[in-house]
């Protein structure tokens, strides 16, 4: 398919009138619009502040990621200087990280839309003001550093918060009445359900993706696989740890954070190295062996590390539960 015509001047305006201050800024922002960023913010508000709304912005911003994908693959449009081959010179991102982009499709952008999803959702549920200028700020500055780092055009921008917002405005519209339909499912269908759909939309990326399994069909193992897993641990949790995210004092809820980022990097790190000595990097093997990868992350961040600091002391637990993604 021929790229869309989009404006590629701004974007090269941009790589014109770059300075390294704000090129690290853009990169920064790179990260925190990513994936893992979104994960470890999720994380943070899970284990101290507030459950039921971690979990509601992490599935919110993994249904925007999976649509935002669907669309890409659909409307294939290259990324900015990927048909003049000159995106390594004009891209101003790590040498792996533009090898990685090169292989994915450009519009809508997917930092756009996970900004706009997650931090939409965060401001409409959130009444405090100082939150709600950083979500707005969040929002603005994650979407423009995109076409400032070359990787994406304005357009990608603008299409992906319009993705997002939607996505935000939906689940704010619908969440209570969504979770209060999913509570009533037994947790093994709930896990029946959600497991096969996320490998469907996986094998539907593939197929779009001309039968190759890199680049973009990468990304559905993980919005499929760490779901699954905070499918599997979320009833767990409230069953049979139900910790107060509120409780203790800021030195301990930092503790007990930083255990949860360690065990989960332990574990995706753990499992990805053992894999490997399985089969080759990009096997279909090694894909299924992926999302099994990306489902102990969710498990371990919902269920695990919380089991963990309870037990040493380092959270208190509440005396009533519910199931589903409703505390």
């Amino acid at each position: 398919m021929a790229p869309l015509p989009f404006n590629l001047g701004l974007v090269q305006f941009l790589a014109d009138h770059r300075n390294t201050f704000l090129t690290k800024l853009a990169n920064i922002a790179a990260f925190a619009g990513g994936v893992e960023g979104y994960i470890l913010l999720a994380a943070l508000i899970y284990v101290v502040w507030n459950k039921r709304l971690a979990i509601q912005l992490s599935v919110v911003m993994l249904a925007a990621l999976s649509i935002n994908d669907l669309l890409k693959l659909l409307l294939r449009n290259p990324r900015p200087f990927i048909a003049q081959g000159t995106y390594l010179q004009k891209w101003a991102v790590p040498a792996k990280m533009a090898r990685d982009l090169a292989m994915e499709f450009s519009t809508p952008s997917g930092h756009a839309t996970g900004a706009a999803a997650f931090y939409a959702y965060l401001y409409g549920f959130v009444r405090n003001r100082a939150v709600r200028v950083i979500a707005v700020a969040a929002i603005l500055f994650i979407g423009v550093s995109r076409p400032y780092l070359g990787v994406h055009y304005f357009e990608d921008v603008f299409l992906g918060w319009a993705l997002g917002l939607t996505v935000a405005a939906v689940g704010l519209r619908y969440a209570e009445a969504i979770a209060a339909t999913w509570n009533r499912v037994s947790h093994w269908l709930q896990v029946a359900i959600v497991a096969p759909a996320g490998l469907a939309l996986w094998l539907i990326a593939v197929l779009l993706n001309g039968h190759s399994t890199t680049g973009q069909p990468y990304s559905y193992l993980c919005y499929g696989g760490f779901l699954t897993g905070v499918v599997i641990a979320r009833p767990l949790e409230l069953s049979k740890v139900n910790f107060d995210p509120r409780s203790s004092t800021i030195l301990v809820k930092t503790l007990r954070y930083l255990l949860s980022i360690g065990l989960l990097i332990l574990t995706l790190f753990a499992l990805e190295t053992i894999f490997l000595l399985v089969t080759d990097r990009y096997s279909t093997l090694w894909n299924l062996l992926e999302y099994v990868r990306f489902i102990a992350a969710g498990f371990v961040t919902i269920f695990l590390a919380p089991w963990v600091f309870t037990r040493i002391g380092w959270a208190r637990t509440l005396t009533d539960g519910a199931n589903g993604f409703a505390d």
